[in-house]
C-alpha cells in the first residue's frame, strides 16, 4: 500500500474514506454474500431431482434405519376376570431390525411431484438384540377374536348366534382369550396358526354377506406381508422442490388421498414430511420456530411435533422436535383434537387422552396407539396394569434436524400398539373387562453417520467464517470510520 506523506489534505480524506468504503464493502460480502452464495449453492441440493445429493440418498442411503421390537408378554391372563388382579406384563425385547428402503414405480410428474412407492426390508441383528427372536415366546391377546367381537357389535343377532355357536362347538379357542407362549418371529412376520381365522375364512366362502371382511391370512401376524412387501406402505406422491425448494419432500397425497377417512376434519389431512427428506428451513422458521408435521402411515395420521430446543449435535447445529399431550388427545385438552375421536360426534370424546383409536386404520383391529408404557396418557391406563413405567428418556417420542438443511440427525419414532378387550357379547368374553392391553412397542431409530455430520459441518463452516469474517471487518470499519473523521476535522484542516 503506498504511502500518501505528501499528498494533500483533501487526498488524504479522498484515500482514507476509500480506505473505509472498502472495509465496509468486504463486511457486506463475507456477512451477506459468501452465505448468501453458499446458500444458494446448498438449496440446489436439496431438491429432488436425479444427480442432486438429497435424491441419490433417498435412493440409496448409506445411514442404516433400524427397527426396536419390545413384546409384551402377558404374565397372568388366567385371571382376567378376577377384579381384585390387575393384568401382569414383562417387557420382552428390544428385537433389533436393520430397516432397508427400497423405491419402486418412480414417476416424476407434471405439478412438480414425484410419485413412488416404497420396498422395506427388515434383517434381524442377533448382536444387538435382548433375547432371541427366533425361540422367545410370549402370551398375548387373541388379536382375531377381538376383531371378531368389534365387527359383530353392529352385526345382526343371527349372525352373532351362529358364529358364536360355531365357536363353541368346533372348541376354536383353545388358549381362551390368548395366543398362548406362541413365537416372537411367528406373531410378528411367521403367523400364528388360529382354528378360529380358518373357521370364518370357510364361513365367508360360503356368506358372502357376512356383513365383514375376513383377511386371506394363512395364520396371524401383525406385520403379515409387510416385509418386502411394495405395496404394502402404499403410493405416495411428494413435492420435489424443483418449483420452490420449502416443498422438498412434502407430502401431497397417500394412495391418492389428500384426506384418510378415518379422522374428521383436519385431523383426516395428508400433509407434512414423511421423515425421510425435509425442505431446509427458512430465515423465518429458524427464528421462530413451530411445529413440526410428520405423516405416519402406521397409524394414518399427521403428528404436530413440538420444538423443543436447539442443540449441538456432533459439531453441528440441531433443532430438536418432541410428541407432546397434544398427539393423543381426543378433545379433552386441546379442542383441535376432538376430530381425532372416532365414535359419533355427540359422543365425543369417549377416549382418556394419551390413545389414538387406530382401528379403521387397521382392518377394523380394535387397536390403539400411544406412546410406550402409556407414556403422557391418563394415569388411568398405566395403573389398571402391573409392569408398566413410563419415563421421558426411554418412551419419548424425538426427532432431531439439521435447520439448513432439513436432514434428520437422529430419530428416536415410539410408538405403543394396545388392544382394546372387553365383552363384546359372544360367550368366550363374556366376563372381560373393559380394559386396553399393551401388545407390543416399536422405535424406528435413525442416527446420521459421522462422515456424513462431517460433510454438514463445512456447510456450517463456510458459512459461519463468513458471517464472523463480516462482523471483525464491520468492527475495523467502525473504527477506522471514527479515526478518518477525526483527522478529517481535526488534522487535515485545510
Amino acid at each position: 500500500m503506498g504511502c500518501c506523506c505528501n499528498c494533500s489534505n483533501f487526498a488524504k480524506k479522498v484515500w482514507s474514506f476509500s480506505g473505509v468504503l472498502v472495509i465496509f464493502g468486504l463486511a457486506a460480502f463475507f456477512g451477506f454474500g459468501l452465505p448468501a452464495i453458499v446458500e444458494t449453492v446448498a438449496r440446489k441440493e436439496f431438491i429432488m431431482e436425479p444427480g442432486t445429493q438429497v435424491y441419490e440418498n433417498w435412493l440409496s442411503s448409506e445411514v442404516p434405519k433400524y427397527l426396536d421390537i419390545y413384546f409384551w408378554d402377558w404374565v397372568n391372563p388366567d385371571d382376567i376376570t378376577n377384579r381384585n388382579i390387575r393384568p401382569k406384563f414383562e417387557e420382552k425385547g428390544p428385537y433389533v431390525f436393520l430397516e432397508d428402503h427400497e423405491r419402486h414405480d418412480i414417476e416424476f410428474n407434471t405439478d412438480h411431484t414425484i410419485s413412488f412407492r416404497q420396498k422395506r426390508t427388515w434383517t434381524y441383528i442377533p448382536e444387538q438384540s435382548r433375547g432371541d427372536f427366533y425361540k422367545d415366546t410370549i402370551t398375548t391377546p387373541q388379536t382375531i377374536l377381538m376383531t371378531l367381537g368389534r365387527a359383530l357389535e353392529t352385526a345382526d343377532a343371527t349372525i352373532v348366534k351362529t358364529i358364536d355357536t360355531i365357536i363353541l362347538k368346533n372348541d376354536l379357542l383353545d388358549a381362551g382369550i390368548t395366543y398362548k407362549d406362541v413365537l416372537v418371529r411367528d406373531i410378528l412376520f411367521d403367523g400364528v396358526h388360529d382354528e378360529l381365522l380358518i373357521a370364518l375364512q370357510t364361513l365367508a366362502a360360503l356368506l358372502p354377506d357376512l356383513g365383514f371382511q375376513v383377511p386371506p391370512w394363512e395364520g396371524f401376524a401383525y406385520f403379515t406381508g409387510r416385509n418386502t412387501s411394495v405395496e404394502y406402505d402404499g403410493l405416495f406422491r411428494i413435492g420435489s422442490g424443483t418449483n420452490d425448494w420449502t416443498d422438498s419432500g412434502l407430502l401431497k397425497t397417500w394412495n391418492g388421498l389428500t384426506r384418510v377417512p378415518f379422522f374428521r376434519d383436519s385431523c383426516g389431512t395428508v400433509h407434512g414430511s414423511t421423515g425421510q427428506v425435509n425442505p431446509p428451513l427458512t430465515s423465518e422458521q429458524i427464528s421462530n420456530p413451530e411445529d413440526f408435521t410428520l405423516f405416519i402411515t402406521d397409524v394414518c395420521s399427521a403428528f404436530n411435533l413440538k420444538f423443543s430446543e436447539d442443540i449441538e449435535y456432533g459439531g453441528v447445529d440441531g433443532r430438536v422436535w418432541i410428541g407432546d399431550n397434544r398427539i393423543f388427545d381426543n378433545g379433552h385438552n386441546f379442542p383441535e383434537t376432538k376430530c381425532q375421536c372416532t365414535a359419533p360426534t355427540e359422543q365425543c370424546p369417549t377416549l382418556k387422552s394419551g390413545v389414538l383409536d387406530i382401528s379403521d386404520c387397521k382392518s377394523g383391529a380394535p387397536l390403539l396407539a400411544s406412546f410406550p408404557h402409556f407414556y403422557l396418557a391418563d394415569s388411568s391406563y398405566q395403573d389398571a396394569l402391573d409392569g408398566l413405567d413410563a419415563t421421558r428418556e426411554k418412551h419419548e417420542f424425538q426427532y432431531i434436524m439439521h435447520p439448513f438443511s432439513g436432514i434428520p440427525l437422529e430419530v428416536n419414532g415410539r410408538l405403543q400398539y394396545n388392544i382394546h378387550i372387553k365383552d363384546y357379547g359372544l360367550n368366550v368374553t363374556d366376563g372381560l373387562p373393559d380394559i386396553l392391553l399393551p401388545v407390543f412397542w416399536v422405535n424406528q431409530r435413525v442416527v446420521l453417520t459421522q462422515d456424513k455430520i462431517d460433510d454438514l459441518k463445512v456447510i456450517d463452516t463456510v458459512r459461519s467464517v463468513g458471517i464472523y469474517t463480516g462482523f471483525a471487518l464491520l468492527g475495523v470499519g467502525i473504527v477506522a470510520l471514527g479515526i478518518a473523521l477525526y483527522y478529517s476535522i481535526f488534522v487535515w484542516k485545510k
